[in-house]
């Protein structure tokens, strides 16, 4: 789809790429859009002298929730979309996927922190403008469903319902084509 024919969800987000509707058959009706931002932090979320283009995939269930739209805008306004790869809004729910640079860089309670701030922050918003309530869960582009041991927490069954090893091949394709994971 050429760059003129894609939405604008947001004043401060560049939509590249847009699936408007399910192109396929993963997930309950899944489909995503790469939005683009300007970054002035680095994965570290060090401030840089100079700006860097990100991009961030949005991850849509089959009723294409525009409503996401407002907490990638919030999380961009308070200088913490730098570390995201991902988001997606399924059920309910948020997903947020930490880009694997920034998860291999920042320490336990630095990610604890900021898991923290990031949940503020939509809760606030999801609260406030949506009024709503929607669960959030993380991941890290470095979770690979398909070696998941018992237990062990993984966001891909929030992000989208679907058979592991599809989903695993879904991200990374999403990845491979619009490098959300630098």
């Amino acid at each position: 789809m050429p760059a003129h024919d894609t939405p604008k969800y947001s004043p401060y987000l560049h939509c590249i790429y847009d699936e408007p509707a399910p192109a396929g058959r993963i997930g309950s009706g899944t489909h995503y859009s790469i939005v683009q931002t300007l970054s002035w932090r680095s994965e570290e979320g060090e401030l840089r002298q100079k700006a860097t283009i990100q991009n961030v995939a949005i991850i849509w269930d089959e009723d294409h929730d525009e409503r996401i739209i407002h907490c990638v805008q919030a999380l961009l306004m308070a200088g913490l979309l730098h570390a995201i790869s991902m988001i997606g809004e399924r059920k309910g729910g948020v997903t947020i996927v930490f880009n694997s640079m920034s998860a291999a860089r920042l320490s336990d309670n630095q990610k604890r922190a900021y898991r923290e701030e990031i949940s503020q922050i939509i809760n606030d918003v999801v609260a406030a403008k949506l009024e709503d309530s929607w669960s959030i869960t993380f991941g890290e582009m470095t979770d690979t469903p398909s070696l998941r041991t018992t237990g062990y927490p993984i966001f891909h069954q929030s992000l989208i319902q679907d058979d592991t090893h599809k989903i695993e091949t879904y991200i990374r394709n999403i990845n491979y084509l619009w490098n959300i994971d630098p």
